[in-house]
């Protein structure tokens, strides 16, 4: 649970640093007597709406998706990590949804979400979760006495 935890904060400032990177518009290009925001500005206005998303809605999804992944115990790694892109990518889809609905105020988030692409997002966001997560089991290897997480190992 930590690790998740902490993986979702981790995904979330490379996501932002990632977001900001994409929306910065460099000095040279700025105009004058109009405000740019800086760099490190995006990525903290973006962390604020991101690391909420990321910790309330997506390590719940991802627990839940982890279950279902054992429980299932799939032996071929290749299906296992196909049936994780999906799931992870439905649930990016879904915590979009109803983060666009609590950010509308319950009104229609169809012309929003739709239009401007977060929906995509929302997925390419679970989906650098997923990965993250994957890599921080070579980085940092479980204990052998680690139950909890064997079964990830055997399956990755």
């Amino acid at each position: 649970m930590i690790r998740k935890i902490v993986v979702a904060l981790l995904t979330a400032i490379i996501f932002c640093l990632g977001l900001a990177w994409l929306n910065y518009t460099p000095l040279d290009e700025q105009q004058a007597n109009t405000y740019s925001w800086s760099f490190a500005s995006l990525v903290m206005v973006y962390l604020i709406y991101a690391a909420p998303v990321y910790v309330l809605g997506g390590v719940p999804l991802a627990l839940l998706i982890e279950y279902i992944t054992e429980k299932i115990g799939w032996v071929n790694p290749v299906v296992n990590y196909v049936f994780r892109l999906i799931a992870y990518g439905l649930a990016g889809l879904v915590v979009m949804m109803l983060f666009g609905l609590i950010m509308s105020g319950g009104k229609s988030i169809q012309s929003t979400l739709l239009s401007d692409g977060w929906i995509r997002l929302g997925v390419v966001a679970s989906l650098l979760y997923l990965h993250v997560w994957l890599l921080s089991f070579v980085i940092v290897k479980p204990k052998r006495g680690d139950w909890s997480h064997g079964q990830y190992l055997r399956n990755l």
